[in-house]
């Protein structure tokens, strides 16, 4: 006999279900708690699995009301594994007035600064779902950009982008101004299988120094994100790309592959232990002010980021992360320790030696709110870095 939230697949096997017996929604400011129900269409001791969960997140999604919105389970206990508290986690849309909105920037970008500045949008434009934007930022990086994005098709969830920017800011390794105009359009697409398929056409120019270069760039890219929540466990996330970049006066194109490799495994209670593999590659060589920059967070910690610079990379990071808040909590704080190596060399020349860096962080990972982490890193000669970042991950 079948349970009561039990359901026959195609071929006569039960199907597992749960039951819902709390749903707790975060996020929501201006929309009510039972809106976001009834955008959802679920209800406390409705029966779900996770084709029924995937849908109350695009239901969601394909409201309007939300510029992102997470779908998480949690267990009300270890033996009780039928019975499951639901957490929604939303971020509206900013608040407009019609169909105008304003949105503070304020960002921290290693080895640049801090930038300020402020997004005005129009929603619904072109086209449901559609948006037209003009974000503005001073300081670190001063740039005024205007971009378009609009969405089309339905299952596929694909969009179309394109835009134009104007920036300046000081390149970490040369201190050089690096000043760029750019236009470019991109469009993006969902595949089978969770994969994401990407292209983008741009032209730039850019004035670097005493250097003055009109570019051209094409990029292909697939990526696969299999990550679950702010917390990735058992999960992995791939990234390849490649681009084809034409330098105004030069011969010959370059092609530049990248990969990013990224994998999260649960280790005993809630231990993760993350490993990173990313590679960088030129078939020639690059200009100064394209070339791959190693060192912070992203690369290598204990040294500063931008400490060296090449046409190539190679960085590689192993992290043990130990969260200390209970199973349960909707966001994690905790600890980790890290080991990371890398090196960079020009075409046509060795790889440079591999440099290293080893030390702990701590994160507060917090829904709608985001992750902020703090690093500190040893160099294994003698020099001590301490790095910061607002959002988890590599």
């Amino acid at each position: 006999m079948l349970s009561p939230g039990a359901v026959v697949g195609a071929f006569g096997a039960p199907v597992a279900t749960e039951t819902v017996v709390e749903i707790r929604i975060h996020g929501n400011n201006s929309v009510p708690d039972q809106e976001v129900l009834e955008l959802a269409g679920i209800a406390v001791g409705d029966f779900v699995d996770s084709a029924e969960l995937d849908a109350v997140a695009r239901r969601l999604a394909t409201s309007g009301r939300f510029e992102t919105v997470e779908v998480h389970k949690r267990y009300r206990s270890l033996t009780a594994t039928d019975r499951i508290a639901l957490l929604i986690v939303v971020r509206e849309r900013p608040r407009r007035l019609d169909r105008l909105m304003f949105t503070p920037i304020l960002r921290y970008d290693e080895g640049y600064g801090i930038s300020y500045g402020l997004g005005f949008s129009l929603v619904d434009i072109p086209g449901q779902g559609g948006r037209v934007s003009v974000p503005m930022t001073w300081g670190a990086d001063r740039r005024t950009a205007f971009e378009v994005e609009r969405p089309f098709g339905s299952e596929a969830v694909g969009r179309l982008r394109g835009g134009g920017s104007s920036g300046r800011r000081v390149h970490p390794h040369f201190e050089v101004e690096d000043r760029r105009s750019r236009v470019w359009g991109g469009l993006e697409r969902r595949l089978a299988f969770g994969v994401r398929a990407g292209a983008e056409a741009a032209w730039e120019e850019v004035v670097f120094g005493e250097l003055t270069d009109r570019l051209t760039r094409v990029i292909l890219d697939l990526e696969y994100d299999s990550l679950s929540g702010m917390f990735p466990r058992d999960d992995v996330k791939l990234h390849a790309a490649v681009e084809r970049l034409s330098v105004a006066g030069h011969a010959a194109a370059i092609f530049r592959p990248r990969l990013d490799a990224q994998a999260f495994k649960g280790v005993g209670g809630q231990a993760v232990v993350a490993a990173r593999v990313l590679y960088e590659g030129a078939s020639a060589p690059l200009p100064p002010y394209e070339r791959s920059l190693l060192g912070g967070l992203g690369t290598l910690r204990g040294w500063e980021f931008g400490a060296r610079v090449g046409d190539r990379l190679l960085a590689a990071s192993i992290e043990l992360r130990l969260p200390l808040s209970s199973p349960l909590a909707t966001g994690k704080t905790g600890f980790l320790l890290f080991y990371d190596t890398a090196a960079v060399w020009n075409d046509g020349s060795e790889r440079d030696q591999w440099l290293k860096g080893v030390g702990v962080g701590v994160f507060l990972d917090l829904p709608v709110i985001g992750s902020v982490r703090f690093d500190v890193g040893h160099d294994l000669r003698g020099g001590v870095v301490a790095h910061s970042v607002v959002g988890f991950g590599f």
